[in-house]
């Protein structure tokens, strides 16, 4: 690996001559990037390109060599180079990621609606029970691949349409890095007793969080499999000191009849799609598990990964919303510093709970690592010259992107999980559900995966069923949709303030019209 790195010459040679390469796979491992023409950029522009990216790719073999970073992590990874973390890591990995004030923000939303804490609740477990198949599925098929979960949405979608995926992947995976980080500032300008700004603690939590997902996989899996630990211990206590001041009436509902079930709609469609967004990256920790392994057991450790963690955070967010809705001094300190402020008002001494809140505060940095790292893999999905920029860099791109998404609307925090959350259901849905028929209904008709041409647009379907499922399936989720923004037609018949249930038009979409867009596909096709 080193001395391709020495020999590495993007564009030029020692005489500075292009040197043209034929055609090449939409991307290519590092080594086969010796040399790169640039169209017909001039010769001064195609040398400050090839010396800048040359240096890149020396730096990060560097950093590799020294501190261990990985790299070419979008390349498939064979059976005979595969490095297995401990099986236990598949479920602990998730509890890492999940066990943090995240799931509150969103669990106080069910009160909030005007849900009593007991609809709320039971929605909130089931949502979570059943938002948490979706990626527990399609994790399954990255041990079997060797290839990450984007890379392996080829399969169905094409070259093009999992670039498309791509990009919805990092939206949504954004959109959860601004939450942690908005939440995170609350913390700490709580425990500072405001003399630290809400801005201040974002730019800590979102710099840590880009320096450790820098290390890649080894390292993300041993941060993972210990990271919860403490969190869990502090989420019990937690649950012990908040009690006092849970609503006395959990019963109580502020809305009935249809306008009820237009909330409990609403917020299940919520908690659902947020569970389920996991499924566009959860496959990219397993890579280097053993082709072979138990499926099942996969997909089991992943359910319990995911479900646990949410339902635990989630009910006691929920919990708070009733605080919220029955309190009015705890109200006050809700609309005042968010739900950061709100958790330390609840806690006993001041000095544990200043304590308490620097480490929930850190505990976001589990989330936020997973989530730089999956996303900078998407971005190197796009193509060979997105592949040929370090993945460094685009970690500190995304880092960026987020710390200025979540300064710019650190005071409106409710407002982004009105308006985002309940999207990631309707995309991730569809997503979900045409892997799983590509891989139980098609695959098996055509012969499997053809995994050497994982990256040969010749061998690869052209995309139009999955990318055209998606995009109407999507579509018809504006006819149920129930935004703060936007309420569809069907949402609109469901009481006062709508229902959502942009969810099962898409669900029933996917299900009807991929098979046969896809089955059309093959027959024409080939592939």
């Amino acid at each position: 690996m080193s001395a391709q790195l020495k020999a590495l010459n993007l564009g030029v040679d020692n005489q500075k001559q292009p040197v043209v390469i034929e055609h090449e796979p939409p991307f290519a491992s590092s080594s086969e990037y010796t040399s790169l023409e640039i169209g017909t950029v001039d010769e001064h522009n195609r040398n400050v390109f090839s010396r800048t990216l040359s240096k890149g790719r020396a730096l990060e073999a560097w950093m590799d060599r020294k501190m261990g970073v990985e790299r070419d992590a979008i390349q498939r990874v064979p059976e005979d180079q595969r490095k297995p973390p401990r099986l236990w890591n598949i479920m602990f990995l998730w509890f890492s990621m999940l066990f943090s004030p995240t799931l509150l923000s969103i669990g106080t939303l069910g009160p909030i609606f005007g849900l009593s804490v007991k609809d709320a609740s039971i929605i909130m477990v089931f949502a979570a029970a059943l938002g948490s198949i979706i990626p527990s599925f399609t994790a399954i098929l990255s041990p079997h691949t060797g290839l990450r979960q984007i890379a392996v949405s080829r399969f169905a979608f094409g070259i093009w349409g999992a670039k498309v995926c791509g990009l919805l992947n990092i939206i949504t995976n954004i959109g959860f890095a601004i939450v942690n980080c908005i939440i995170a500032g609350q913390l700490i300008s709580a425990v500072s007793e405001d003399t630290v700004p809400i801005a201040a603690g974002i730019i800590i939590v979102a710099v840590l969080g880009f320096i450790i997902s820098l290390f890649g996989f080894a390292v993300i899996h041993h941060w993972e499999s210990v990271a919860w630990i403490w969190i869990l211990v502090l989420l019990c206590v937690e649950w012990g000191q908040s009690a006092r001041y849970f609503t006395p009436t959990p019963n109580l509902s502020m809305v009935t009849g249809i306008d009820n079930s237009g909330a409990a709609l609403s917020f299940f469609a919520t908690m659902f799609g947020t569970c389920a967004a996991w499924c566009s990256m959860a496959g990219d920790y397993y890579v280097h598990y053993p082709t072979k392994i138990d499926k099942r057991l996969v997909f089991g450790l992943t359910w319990i990964g995911l479900m646990v963690p949410s339902i635990v955070v989630g009910l006691l967010g929920v919990f708070y919303g009733g605080i919220i809705m029955s309190n009015e001094a705890m109200s006050n300190v809700y609309n005042e510093g968010g739900i950061g402020a709100l958790m330390i008002a609840t806690m006993r001494p001041s000095g544990w709970a200043k304590f308490a809140g620097v480490c929930y505060a850190l505990s976001f940095l589990a989330n936020l690592v997973g989530i730089f790292y999956s996303s900078s893999l998407s971005i190197q999905i796009w193509g060979k010259y997105w592949m040929a920029v370090p993945r460094f860099f685009w970690n500190l791109l995304l880092a960026a992107i987020t710390l200025g998404a979540a300064w710019g609307g650190r005071y409106v925090l409710e407002e982004i999980l009105n308006n985002f959350l309940a999207l990631l259901g309707y995309w991730t849905i569809s997503f979900g559900s045409i892997l799983a028929i590509e891989h139980f209904y098609i695959r098996p008709k055509i012969g499997g995966y053809d995994l050497d041409g994982w990256q040969d647009p010749k061998k690869l379907p052209l995309g139009f069923a999955g990318l055209g499922t998606l995009v109407v399936s999507f579509g018809c989720s504006f006819i149920g949709m129930n935004q703060t923004w936007y309420a569809g037609p069907c949402a609109k018949l469901i009481g006062a303030y709508g229902g959502d249930v942009g969810d099962y038009f898409v669900l029933v979409i996917t299900l009807v019209l991929y098979p046969v867009l896809r089955t059309l596909e093959v027959k024409y096709s080939g592939r």
